[in-house]
């Protein structure tokens, strides 16, 4: 799914936006997409998810840096992590320690990454 969601941000950057940061006709693209779609696939298609799915792609715009071992919940939780530096080290961190959403969660609102710099 996580793949299929990259595929879908990329589209619109892409494609509809033409690689710039928004595309000339704003918000209305997102709406427009969302109520085509919203009918046919259902809520994982909202305005909020789509908005999702661009800036999935636009934070991990190379697809070798997907890892399988996370879920889609997981990326959505590291997209709201700030630096390229923090991202790489949760994710690491899920990997090799094999945290579910919720211990992933519990290590970002820690701050687990400043506390072991401050270390």
């Amino acid at each position: 799914m996580s793949l299929l969601y990259w595929h879908i941000g990329k589209r619109i950057f892409e494609e509809e936006q033409e690689g710039k940061d928004r595309a000339d006709y704003g918000m209305f693209l997102i709406k427009y997409l969302s109520e085509q779609l919203q009918p046919e696939f259902g809520s994982g298609f909202s305005v909020r998810q789509i908005n999702l799915y661009r800036q999935f792609y636009r934070t991990f715009e190379n697809v070798p840096t997907l890892y399988a071992q996370l879920s889609w919940s997981q990326y959505k939780l590291l997209l709201s992590v700030d630096s390229q530096d923090k991202r790489v080290f949760y994710i690491a961190g899920t990997i090799k320690n094999n945290w579910t959403l919720r211990q992933l969660e519990r290590q970002i609102y820690s701050h687990l990454y400043e506390r072991l710099l401050l270390s």
